[in-house]
C-alpha cells in the first residue's frame, strides 16, 4: 500500500465547486487529477472541518444529468475523465470506509465503471519501450487494483449481496471477480497477481455460510481453462496463424484463492458439483456451469492436423465430436484434484454413478473424467476409490464405440503414468487386451494398436528406469517397458492376421519396432560394445538362453514369427503389407544401413540373425514363410538380371532391324515377367494414376542409362551396403521425369531387390567365421546355430556362400571338422548337431556359384575335393555322401563358366565320377547286409545307394557309361542290384533257406495289404524307427527313379548325342509295376526274402511314402511316361495313398502333389515347370481333409491359372493358323489343357471309394443281415459320408470356378459334364485281366471269382456315381450368382474311355421311349428334369423348375431325330492308354509335334496345324423329303471305339500309311419310318457283335443348327399338348444357322480302317461283352448290314439317354 502524502494545498480543492468550475474537457481532466492527488493525502478525513466540501465532492462525482439520462463524470465521453473519476471514487471509498457516501444505485454505477476501467489492465503492459502516456495509464489501472486489494472495496458489494439491498449487486460482484481474474497478464509484474489474489480472497471470505453459485462459477471458470492456454503466435506467417503455448495467469490466481479459502469454499463447491452431476434442477438453474459440452466441432478446430503437444479429444468413429470448454464441469473437476483434492471426496461417487447412465453423452464424459483423474500423475484416486476404479474399467466393453475409444486413450495413459501401481496396471492391461481382442469396429482396434505400440516404443528399458529412480530423476520420467504386459503385446500380435489391410500392416510395423528397441538392442548390447573383435564367449552367452533372458524371450521373442507369418498375404491380396514386410525385415529387425553407417556391426547382425532363426527352429511353417519371402527376392534378382541382359542385348542390335525388334520384344517380355514378381504401382492421386503397362513402357524406354546401371548393382545378392544406399538415393531422382507411378514402382523394385541388414554377404561371412570359432571352442551347438544361418541363406542365395572369403572359410572348416583329432564326446556332439552334414550341404549349394578358381586357392580347393571324395566313398552318412556328390559336380561345372560342349562334359564326368562309381559299386559295398552285420556295415549300404543316386542325377553320362570289354557299366550294375536284388529279391546273396517262421508277424491293422504267408513279430525289429532294410529299399527306389528322370531329360537335351540312350521300355515297365505293387500291397516289399525285415508299421509307411512320391515323379508330364506306363489301375492305387492311415504318408504325398501341380521342385526342368496331367489334378479331391489341404489348393489354383493362360495363348495362335488347326485343338489338345477335364477323373476316384455315400445306404452285394449298425447309427454314418463327399466335391469345384472370378462361365459346362458322366458306368480298373506280363504274373494272384467281384464293384460304383452327380450338381448350382454363370459352352465334351463305359443293363441305356412306341408306356404324371439351357434361354431362376410344362403339337425328341437322320459313326484308331480325341492317330500325332509338348507354366506354346492336305470330299447322300423338314438337337453323344489289335496293324509300323482324317460326313443310312419303331425296339436286345477294343472314346459334341431362327421357333412350338418331352438335361439352344439355313450334319473327325477278318477268340470275347460295349455302327458303310444298322441305331438311342 502506498503511503499517504501530507496535504500542502488548500481544502477548497476538495469541493464540488472546484470540480464544477471546469471550463472545458482538458480543464476538467486537470481538476480531476488534482482532486485524486489531494484525496490520497493522509490528513483527509470525512466530516472534518478542514474539508467542508468533501461530502459535496462525493456527491458531485456521481452527479446525474436528467436531461441526458446519464452520469456526468462516470459516463463522460472522454475515457481519461472516466478513469480519473473512478480513481477519485476509489479514494473516497477508502476515506469513508466502511460506509460509502453514496446510495446503492450510485455504488453499483461506480463499480460498473470501475470494472470497465480495470479490464484495460490486461492489455496495458509496460516495458522499456513504452510511451509515457501508456505508463501513466498502467499506473492508474494498477491503482484501481491496488485499492481493491488493500482497501478491500469489493466487500461493499458482498454486503449488498448478503443484505439483498441491490438486485444488481450479485451480478456486479461476479463481473468484478471475473475482471480481476482476467486482467492479470503473463507479462505483468508479480504485484499484479498478488493484488488480484488478495482482492478476490477478500470478497470470498466476506461471505458467511453459503456462497452464491454465480460467485463459485466465476472462480471455477478459470480453473476449467487449465494452467496452460494456447494463443495466436504474433510472429506466425501461416494462415491460419499457428498457436503457441502460454501460462494461464487467471488459473494461477484462482487456484491460489481456492487454496486460501479452502475451509470456507470446499463444501459449497462440492455441493455445486454434485448437484450438476446428479442433474439437480435448482443447482442447474443457479449456475452457468453445465455437465454437457457447449460446442461441437470437427476433428480439429482448424480442419488441420493438431500441433505437437495438443491433446486429441476427438474420436475417429464420430463425424463430429465435442470439445472441452472453460464452462465444462468435467474439466473443472479434473483441475480441482490438483488444487484441493479433498473437494472430490464426495464428487467421485457421483461421477461414477453416471457410468451407467442411459445418456451416452453423460456416460462418455464421466468415463473421460474418471480416466483423467485415475491416470493423473499427482493423483492416488484410483487406489483410494477401488470400487469406482473397477466400475470404470467395465466401460471398456461399453456398447458405444466412442466410449470404448475413450477408454483406450485413458487406459494407455494410465499405464504411462501409474506404472508403479503394479496391481492396477495388471487390471488395466487385461481390460485393454480384451478390448483389442473383442472390438468389432476396425477403426477403434487400429487406434488401440497405435496407442499400445506407441506406449511400448516410448518406454525405457527396465535397467534405465531403475537407474533413474535411484538417481532421483524427475517425476516426468518415461515409463519402463515392464509396464506393457506380454498379454497386451500378444493382443496386438493377434491382429496381424486381421482381414483388414491397415490393421495388420500397422500391427506388424509397431511390433517390429518394439522388438528391435527392447529386445535386439538389449541382447546385443555387449556384442555391440565389443565391436568386430568381441570375445566368442560373450557371443555364446548371448545365444544361450539363461534364466534372466527367459522372461525377455517370452515377451518379445515371438515377434519375428508374426513378421514372417504375415508373408501369407500375397501381392495379389495385399501388396502394401508385402512391401512393409520387406522393409521391416531389411531395415527394422536388425537395424538399417544408411550413409553414415549401419545401426549394428556385422558381428551383431550375425548374432541377431542366429537369435531370430533359433526362435523359428520349432516353427516349421514360419520358417517356410521366411524362406518364401527371400525366395521371392532371389527370383526377383534373377529376373531383373535377365531383363537387364536382354535389354543390353537389344541395344547392341542395329536400330530398326528385325533382330532389334525381336530382341526388344524379348526384353519387354522379361520385364513383364519381372513385374509379376514385384508389387503393382501404388495407387496415388487420380490425376497421376497409371496402369502397369504404361509404367513398364515408360521404364523400358527410359533414356537415362544410369537407371539400369544402378539396378544392375543390386541385381546380385553379394552387392555391398553402399550399393543399396546409392540405389535408394539415386533412383527416385533419375526416374522423376518418368512420372510418379513409374518412380514409385522403381522404388518398390529396388527395395525388394536390394539385400538389407537382415541378410547380406557381410553377415553370412561373419556367421561362417563365428561358427568356426565356436567349433574351435568346443561348442558344437553354438556352431550349429551359425551354420543354420548360412545353410538357410545359401539354400536361397547360393552366391552368399560362394564369396572368396566365405567359401575359403567353409573349405577350411570342412577339412578341420574331418581331420582334427577330437574326443569321443566331441564326435558325438558333432553327430548330434550335424556339423559335417550342414557344411557339406552348404558347399553343395554354393560351389556352383563360385566366380572362378584362383591360383592361390588351388591348394585349398584340391584339399576340399579330396575330403569330398572320401566322404562319398568311405565315412559319410547318406546325406553327407549326397551333398559331397553335389558339391563335386558343382565345382566341376560352375555357373560362371558352364560347360557347353557335351563331349567335354561327358569326359569330365567320367573322369571325375568314374573312380567314385567304381568304388561304390564294388561287390563288397553293394551287398545286402545280414542280421549278423554290425550297425556301421548295415548303414553303409544306405550311404552307397544315396551316393550312387546323386551321381545318377548329377552325372548321367558317367552313370550310363558302358563297361570295359562289353561288360556292364557301373551304373547298370547299380540299377540291376537295386531292382533285382533289393526290391525283387533275385540273385540275393542272403541265405533264403531260413526258417519261415521268422517271416511271420501278427496283423497290425485291418487296413494292411494282403499278407504273404504266416508272419510273426521279429524280436530284433526296430519298433521305434525305420529299419535299415527299409531304408535300403527306399534308397533303391530313389536310385531307379532318379536314373530314369535324369537319363530321359539329358537324352532329350542331347538328342543328337548317341552316347546317352533313354531307359528301355522293359526297364520302365518293371519300375512302374514294382512301385505300384508296393502301394497295392500296403507297403509290403515284393521280395519275400528282404520283405521279412519290413514288418513294422513304420517300415511299411516309409516304403509306401517312398513308392508314392517316386511314382508321382515318374508321372511328371515333362517325362511323358505316364500315358504309356501308368495304367489306370496304378493311378487308382496311387490315389489311395492320399488317404493313407499314416498321417506322415498323407502329408508327404500331398506335398509332392503340390509341387507337381505348381510345376516346382523336381517338376521344373531348366527353369520351366511342366503342367500336370488332368488325372493328377483330380487327386486334389482326396486332399480335402488333409493337413496340407491349403497348400494343395493353392497349387491347384496356380496350375489352373497357368493352364488357362496357355489355352488363351494357344487359341490365339491356332485361330491365326486356320480351321484345321482349330479343329485339331478342339478335338485333341483341349482335353490336356482345360482344367475342367479333371472332373471325370475325380468323380471316378470318388465312385470307387468305399466311404462315399451310396444310394441304398448299404454296399452292393451285402445283405442287410451283415450290417449290425442300428438305424440311428446308420443314419449318422450316412450323414457323415455325405458331408465328406460334399466337402471333397467343393474342394474340387471351387478352384475351377473361382479362378474365373465372379463372371465364371464354366458352371454350365461342368453341370453338363456331370450330367453326362452320370449316364455312364464307371469302369472298374482294379479288376483282374486275362493278360499278364511276366512281372505281373510273378506278383499277382488270379482269383477264380474275380469276374463276379468285378461286377459287384461296378454296381457299387454305379450306385455311388448317382449320388456323386447329385451332390456335384448341388455344389455347382451354389456358385450360380449371375446369368453369365450359365453361359453355354459351344464345344464338345470328351470323357476318358478307360474309366467310363456303357452297359445295356444300365438305366442310362434303357430303351428310348417314344410316343408312338406301344411297348413302353411313358408315365404322364412325372415331368422331366429341365436342362440348364432352359434357364439360360428363358432367363428364369433355378428354383422355378416345375412351374410349367412344355406343350407342342408334334413331340419330337432328340433320339427320334437322330434315328431319322440315319447317321453313321466313324471309328478312330488311336490305341493309346488314355484316349480322348475323335481325330485320327496320324492327325493327332502331327498336331502334337507342335502342341503336345507345350508347357502351360512356361507359356511357350507353338501350335502347328496339320500339314497334310484334306482328302477328297465325299458325296453326301441325298436327303429324303421326310428328312428335309427335320432338325437335329444341338447335343449329340457319339461313341468312338478303336479297332481291336487283331484287326489292325501296329500304330508304330502303319502310322505313316494311315489315311488322312476326313471331316466330311459319311454316307447316311436309309431312313427308317416311324411305323418301324416298335419293331426296332424289339430288336435292340440283339445287337450285332462288333470287334472293338476295351479302350473306347466317348465324345459329346454340339452340332450347328440347320435352320433359321424362325424355323427354330417353329420347332419349339411343335410339342403335343398333354405329353411330356424327352428327358434331356442338356438341351442347349441351337447355334446360328449357316450355309443358307440348311442344317449341316455333324461329322466325326477320325480315320477309318479296313476291317480284317476277326479271329475266333476276339469274336467270342466281343460277343460275351456286347451288352457292356457302347457302339454306334460298323467301321464303314461297306460292312454295315441291316441287322448291324438296327443295332447301331438302338445303341445310339441308348447313348442319348
Amino acid at each position: 500500500m502506498s503511503s499517504k502524502r501530507k496535504s500542502s494545498n488548500p481544502p477548497q480543492v476538495l469541493s464540488a465547486s472546484y470540480l464544477e468550475g471546469a471550463k472545458n474537457k482538458n480543464d476538467l481532466l486537470k481538476r480531476l487529477k488534482i482532486i485524486t492527488e489531494h484525496l490520497s493525502e493522509e490528513d483527509v478525513e470525512p466530516h472534518s472541518p478542514h474539508y467542508p466540501g468533501l461530502a459535496s465532492l462525493a456527491t458531485s462525482l456521481v452527479a446525474f444529468n436528467n436531461d441526458e439520462d446519464t452520469y456526468v463524470y462516470l459516463n463522460h465521453k472522454d475515457k481519461d475523465v472516466r478513469l480519473h473519476a473512478v480513481l477519485a471514487c476509489m479514494e473516497l471509498f477508502y476515506i469513508y470506509a466502511p460506509e460509502p457516501p453514496w446510495n446503492e444505485d450510485e455504488i453499483i454505477e461506480i463499480f460498473q465503471q470501475m470494472i470497465r476501467q480495470l479490464g484495460n489492465l490486461a492489455t496495458c503492459i509496460p516495458n522499456g519501450t513504452s510511451a509515457s502516456n501508456q505508463v501513466h495509464q498502467y499506473e492508474a489501472y494498477f491503482r484501481i487494483l491496488e485499492q481493491l486489494s488493500e482497501v478491500k472495496i469489493g466487500v461493499v458489494l458482498v454486503d449488498l449481496v448478503r443484505t439483498e439491498q441491490a438486485p444488481e449487486a450479485l451480478e456486479t460482484l461476479c463481473e468484478l471477480i471475473k475482471t480481476i481474474l482476467t486482467c492479470v497478464h503473463v507479462d505483468h509484474p508479480p504485484e499484479v497477481g498478488q493484488h488480484a489474489e488478495s482482492a478476490v480472497t477478500a470478497c470470498v471470505e466476506e461471505f458467511e455460510g453459503n456462497i452464491p453459485n454465480p460467485v463459485l462459477d466465476e472462480l471455477l471458470l478459470p480453473i476449467g481453462s487449465g494452467p496452460v492456454t494456447y494463443i495466436t503466435d504474433p510472429k506466425s506467417k501461416e494462415n491460419p496463424p499457428a498457436q503457441i503455448q502460454q501460462t494461464n495467469p487467471s488459473y494461477l490466481v484462482a487456484a491460489k484463492v481456492l487454496r486460501k479459502t479452502e475451509d470456507k469454499i470446499s463444501s459449497p463447491i462440492a455441493q455445486l458439483l454434485n448437484g450438476i452431476f446428479s442433474g439437480d434442477p435448482n443447482t442447474l438453474e443457479s449456475t452457468s456451469l453445465s455437465a454437457e459440452d457447449l460446442t461441437e466441432s470437427p476433428r480439429t478446430s482448424s480442419g488441420k492436423k493438431k500441433k505437437k503437444g495438443t491433446k486429441d479429444t476427438t474420436s475417429p468413429t464420430l463425424p463430429f465430436t465435442k470439445e472441452v470448454s472453460a464452462g465444462d464441469v468435467y474439466s473443472i473437476t479434473y483441475e480441482l484434484h490438483r488444487i484441493i483434492p479433498m473437494i472430490l471426496t464426495t464428487v467421485i461417487g457421483t461421477v461414477t454413478s453416471n457410468l451407467t447412465n442411459t445418456d451416452v453423452d453423460k456416460r462418455l464424459q464421466a468415463t473421460k473424467l474418471l480416466g483423467r483423474l485415475f491416470g493423473a500423475r499427482t493423483s492416488d484416486i484410483a487406489k483410494k476409490f477401488g470400487p469406482c476404479f473397477k466400475d470404470w474399467l467395465r466401460r471398456s466393453i461399453d456398447q458405444e464405440g466412442a466410449i470404448r475409444e475413450t477408454m483406450i486413450r485413458c487406459l494407455t495413459n494410465f499405464l504411462s503414468t501409474k506404472y508403479n501401481e503394479s496391481e492396477l496396471c495388471k487390471d488395466v492391461s487385461e481390460a485393454l487386451s480384451n478390448l483389442i481382442y473383442k472390438e468389432k469396429i476396425t477403426e477403434i482396434r487400429i487406434y488401440a494398436i497405435h496407442q499400445v505400440c506407441e506406449l511400448a516404443h516410448l518406454a525405457t528399458s527396465d535397467d534405465v528406469d531403475s537407474a533413474a529412480a535411484r538417481s532421483g530423476a524427475s517425476r516426468r520420467a518415461k515409463h519402463p517397458i515392464s509396464t506393457i504386459s506380454t498379454e497386451l503385446l500378444h493382443a496386438v500380435g493377434s491382429r496381424v492376421s486381421s482381414k483388414y489391410k491397415t490393421e495388420r500392416k500397422d500391427a506388424i510395423t509397431g511390433l517390429a519396432q518394439i522388438y528391435y528397441k527392447h529386445y535386439i538392442t538389449k541382447k546385443l548390447l555387449h556384442v555391440e560394445e565389443g565391436g568386430e573383435n568381441v570375445d566368442i564367449d560373450d557371443i555364446m552367452d548371448v545365444l544361450s538362453n539363461n534364466d534372466a533372458d527367459k522372461a525377455l524371450e517370452e515377451k518379445f521373442g515371438w515377434i519375428p514369427q508374426k513378421v514372417f507369418e504375415s508373408v501369407f498375404f500375397s501381392d495379389e491380396q495385399d501388396p502394401d503389407l508385402r512391401n512393409r514386410v520387406f522393409q521391416i525385415v531389411d531395415d527394422v529387425l536388425l537395424g538399417t544401413v544408411k550413409k553414415d553407417g549401419a545401426s549394428l556391426t556385422s558381428t551383431s547382425r550375425a548374432v541377431g540373425l542366429a537369435m531370430i532363426l533359433q526362435s523359428l527352429q520349432n516353427k516349421d511353417s514360419t520358417y517356410k514363410w521366411m524362406c518364401t519371402l527371400f525366395t521371392q527376392k532371389s527370383n526377383l534378382q534373377r529376373s531383373l538380371g535377365a531383363y537387364l541382359d536382354a535389354r543390353s542385348k537389344a541395344k547392341e542390335c542395329d536400330s530398326g532391324s528385325a533382330e532389334a525388334f525381336t530382341a526388344d520384344a524379348d526384353a519387354m517380355e522379361k520385364l513383364e515377367k519381372l513385374a509379376t514378381l514385384c508389387a503393382p504401382p501404388p495407387a496415388g492421386k487420380p490425376s497421376e494414376a497409371a496402369d502397369l503397362e504404361t509404367v513398364l513402357r515408360k521404364f523400358h524406354t527410359a533414356k537415362d542409362k544410369h537407371i539400369f546401371r544402378i539396378l544392375s548393382t543390386i541385381a546380385t545378392p553379394t552387392h555391398s551396403p553402399s550399393a543399396r544406399v546409392r540405389a535408394f538415393d539415386e533412383l527416385p531422382k533419375r526416374t522423376k521425369s518418368l512420372g510418379s507411378p513409374t518412380t514409385a514402382w522403381v522404388k518398390l523394385l529396388a527395395r525388394r531387390c536390394a539385400m538389407g541388414s537382415f541378410l547380406d554377404s557381410e553377415s553370412i561371412e561373419t556367421c561362417i567365421k563365428l561358427s568356426q570359432e565356436c567349433f574351435d571352442a568346443g561348442d558344437c551347438e553354438m556352431a550349429s546355430h551359425f551354420l543354420g544361418c548360412v545353410k538357410m541363406a545359401t539354400s536361397i542365395f547360393p552366391a552368399l556362400g560362394a564369396t572368396k572369403e566365405g567359401f575359403k572359410d567353409l573349405a577350411e572348416f570342412f577339412d578341420s571338422s574331418r581331420t582334427t583329432a577330437m574326443t569321443s564326446a566331441m564326435k558325438k556332439e558333432m553327430e548330434k548337431f550335424g556339423i559335417v552334414t550342414m557344411i557339406s550341404d552348404i558347399l553343395a549349394k554354393s560351389a556352383a556359384s563360385r566366380t572362378g578358381k584362383k591360383e592361390k586357392d588351388t591348394e585349398s580347393i584340391d584339399t576340399l575335393r579330396k575330403q569330398l571324395h572320401r566322404t562319398c566313398t568311405r565315412e559319410g552318412t547318406p546325406e553327407q555322401a549326397r551333398n559331397a556328390v553335389y558339391a563335386i559336380a558343382a565345382m566341376m561345372n560352375p555357373r560362371s563358366k558352364p560347360i557347353t560342349d557335351l563331349s567335354v562334359r561327358a569326359s569330365k564326368e567320367e573322369a571325375e565320377f568314374g573312380p567314385i562309381l567304381k568304388a561304390l559299386v564294388n561287390p563288397s559295398r553293394l551287398a545286402i547286409p545280414d542280421d549278423d552285420a554290425n550297425p556301421k556295415t548295415k548303414d553303409r549300404i544306405i550311404s552307397v545307394l544315396t551316393a550312387v543316386t546323386a551321381i545318377a542325377e548329377c552325372a548321367p553320362y558317367a552313370f550310363n557309361a558302358s563297361g570295359e570289354g562289353g561288360k556292364l557299366g557301373y551304373g547298370e550294375r547299380a540299377l540291376k542290384f537295386a531292382l533285382d536284388s533289393v526290391l525283387l529279391g533275385r540273385n540275393n546273396r542272403l541265405d533264403a533257406s531260413r526258417d519261415d517262421g521268422d517271416d511271420s508277424e501278427d496283423s497290425d491293422s485291418d487296413d494292411e495289404s494282403p499278407k504273404k504267408g504266416g508272419r510273426k513279430k521279429n524280436a530284433k525289429g526296430n519298433k521305434k524307427g525305420v529299419s535299415v532294410h527299409c531304408q535300403m529299399m527306399c534308397g533303391a527306389i530313389e536310385l531307379l527313379v532318379t536314373h530314369v528322370r535324369s537319363t530321359i531329360v539329358s537324352a532329350r537335351r542331347t538328342a543328337k548325342d548317341a552316347s546317352l540312350d533313354p531307359p528301355s521300355s522293359t526297364h520302365l515297365t518293371g519300375v512302374f509295376n514294382t512301385l505300384a505293387k508296393i502301394l497295392e500291397d500296403g507297403g509290403v516289399p515284393p521280395s519275400s526274402v528282404n520283405g521279412r525285415y519290413c514288418k513294422t508299421p513304420q517300415d511299411r509307411a516309409a516304403l509306401r511314402r517312398s513308392a508314392a512320391i517316386n511314382l508321382l515323379r515318374l508321372s511328371d508330364s515333362g517325362l511323358k511316361l505316364e500315358g504309356t506306363y501308368l495304367k489306370p489301375k496304378m493311378w487308382h492305387v496311387l490315389s489311395n495313398v492320399l488317404l493313407d492311415n499314416d498321417a506322415s504318408v498323407r502329408d508327404a504325398v500331398a506335398e509332392e502333389l503340390s509341387s507337381m501341380l505348381s510345376g516346382t521342385g523336381k517338376y521344373c526342368h531348366g527353369g520351366v515347370g511342366s503342367a500336370p496331367s488332368m488325372q493328377f489334378i483330380a487327386f486334389v479331391t482326396l486332399c480335402a481333409e488333409n493337413r496340407k489341404a491349403g497348400k494343395v489348393k493353392t497349387a491347384m489354383m496356380q496350375s489352373i491359372a497357368n493352364l488357362r493362360g496357355s489355352i488363351a495363348q494357344c487359341q490365339a495362335q491356332v485361330r491365326a493358323m486356320g480351321r484345321e488347326a482349330e479343329r485339331n485343338f478342339e478335338n485333341n489338345l483341349k482335353k490336356k489343357l482345360m482344367p475342367e477335364y479333371c472332373v471325370p477323373y475325380a468323380l471316378h476316384l470318388l465312385a470307387f471309394r468305399h466311404e462315399t455315400a451310396s444310394a441304398a445306404g448299404t454296399l452292393a452285394g451285402e445283405e442287410d443281415s451283415d450290417i449290425e449298425l442300428e438305424s440311428e447309427e446308420l443314419a449318422q454314418s450316412e450323414e457323415a459320408s455325405e458331408k465328406r463327399l460334399k466337402k471333397r466335391l467343393k474342394f474340387l469345384f471351387d478352384p475351377l470356378i473361382q479362378s474365373l472370378g465372379e463372371r465364371a462361365d464354366n458352371i454350365s459346362f461342368l453341370l453338363r459334364m456331370v450330367e453326362l458322366i452320370g449316364k455312364f458306368i464307371p469302369s472298374d480298373v482294379m479288376k483282374n485281366t486275362t493278360k499278364f506280363s511276366s512281372l505281373e504274373a510273378s506278383l499277382d494272384d488270379v482269383d477264380d471269382d474275380s469276374e463276379a467281384e468285378n461286377d459287384t464293384e461296378e454296381k457299387e460304383a454305379a450306385a455311388r456315381m448317382k449320388i456323386i452327380c447329385q451332390f456335384a450338381r448341388e455344389v455347382l448350382l451354389s456358385h450360380v450368382k449371375k446369368d453369365v454363370n450359365l453361359t453355354v459352352y459351344p464345344g464338345g465334351i470328351q470323357l476318358p474311355a478307360q474309366l467310363y463305359s456303357r452297359d445295356p443293363s444300365s438305366p442310362a441305356n434303357a430303351p428310348i421311349r417314344y410316343e408312338s412306341d406301344d411297348s413302353f408306356e411313358r408315365p404322364t404324371n412325372k415331368r422331366p428334369k429341365k436342362s440348364i439351357s432352359h434357364y439360360v434361354n428363358n432367363k428364369k431362376d433355378l428354383d422355378s423348375d416345375d412351374e410349367k410344362k412344355s406343350v407342342g403339337e408334334n413331340s419330337v425328341d432328340e433320339e427320334s431325330v437322330k434315328e431319322q437322320t440315319g447317321e453313321d459313326i466313324d471309328y478312330g484308331d488311336d490305341g493309346a492308354a488314355d484316349v480322348f480325341s475323335p481325330t485320327a492317330s496320324s492327325d493327332s500325332e502331327k498336331f502334337d509335334k507342335g502342341l503336345g509338348d507345350i508347357s502351360p507354366i512356361a507359356k511357350d506354346v507353338s501350335p502347328l496345324a496339320d500339314p497334310s492336305p484334306s482328302p477328297a470330299k465325299k458325296q453326301r447322300a441325298p436327303r429324303t423329303k421326310k428328312n428335309e423338314g427335320k432338325k437335329r438337337k444341338s447335343t449329340e453323344i457319339d461313341i468312338f471305339e478303336d479297332i481291336s489289335e487283331d484287326e489292325m496293324k501296329s500304330p508304330a509300323t502303319d502310322r505313316a500309311s494311315s489315311p488322312v482324317p476326313s471331316n466330311k460326313r459319311r454316307k447316311t443310312t436309309p431312313k427308317v419310318s416311324a411305323s418301324g419303331k416298335k419293331r426296332k425296339s424289339s430288336e435292340k436286345s440283339k445287337p450285332t457283335p462288333v470287334s472293338i477294343t476295351k479302350k473306347a472314346m466317348v465324345t459329346i459334341t454340339n452340332s450347328q443348327s440347320s435352320s433359321s431362327s424362325a424355323s427354330s421357333a417353329k420347332k419349339r412350338k411343335q410339342k403335343k399338348k398333354g405329353t411330356n418331352t424327352a428327358d434331356d438335361s442338356f438341351d442347349f439352344p441351337d447355334s446360328p444357322p449357316k450355309n443358307g439355313g440348311r442344317k449341316k450334319k455333324s461329322s466325326v473327325v477320325g480315320r477309318s480302317r479296313k476291317k480284317s477278318p476277326t479271329p475266333v477268340a476276339a469274336q467270342k470275347k466281343t460277343a460275351s461283352s456286347a451288352k457292356k460295349v457302347k457302339t454306334s455302327s460298323a467301321a464303314s458303310p461297306s460292312t454295315t448290314s441291316e441287322a448291324s444298322s438296327r443295332a447301331s441305331r438302338a445303341l445310339r438311342r441308348r447313348a442319348v439317354a
